[in-house]
């Protein structure tokens, strides 16, 4: 449990700092991000993931850490978004917009592999159907009795 806990954390303490990365070029709220946060947007992802899969029962926790890993990807996209509208001259960025391909590329490949690695349809339980019923045996009149 504690695992599992830690784990989730951390992906969305990752997540917090890829997030403030992926706004500092915005110039809406005035940060400047220090190579500390360059470094725990990685290390907190990944590290959250790789407890995750540490944690017992994991094949129950697939659900979960599909969602967070559907998060980094939305993340990956978003900065992709802001790539394009800075490279359409829609926006101009208020610095260097290295930040942005560094989100790509580290939410992009880790979420690409931790959603790739499950297969949704394993994930979502199916739905019991009730078997069609058998036709009843044809009667065969010739048969003996």
């Amino acid at each position: 449990m504690a695992l599992l806990l830690f784990g989730s954390l951390l992906i969305v303490f990752g997540l917090l700092a890829g997030s403030l990365l992926l706004i500092a070029p915005l110039g809406i709220v005035e940060i400047t991000p220090s190579i500390g946060l360059w470094i725990l947007f990685p290390v907190f992802s990944i590290g959250g993931y790789v407890l995750l899969t540490l944690a017992p029962n994991f094949a129950k926790l697939r659900l979960l850490t599909w969602f967070l890993s559907s998060l980094l990807l939305l993340l990956a996209a978003a900065a992709a978004a802001e790539l394009m509208l800075y490279a359409s001259t829609i926006m101009q960025p208020t610095g260097s917009t290295i930040i942005l391909w560094y989100i790509l590329l580290i939410a992009g490949g880790l979420g690409v592999v931790a959603t790739g690695a499950f297969d949704l349809k394993k994930l979502i339980p199916k739905r019991n159907k009730p078997k069609p019923a058998a036709a009843p045996a044809p009667v065969n009149p010739k048969a003996k009795h």
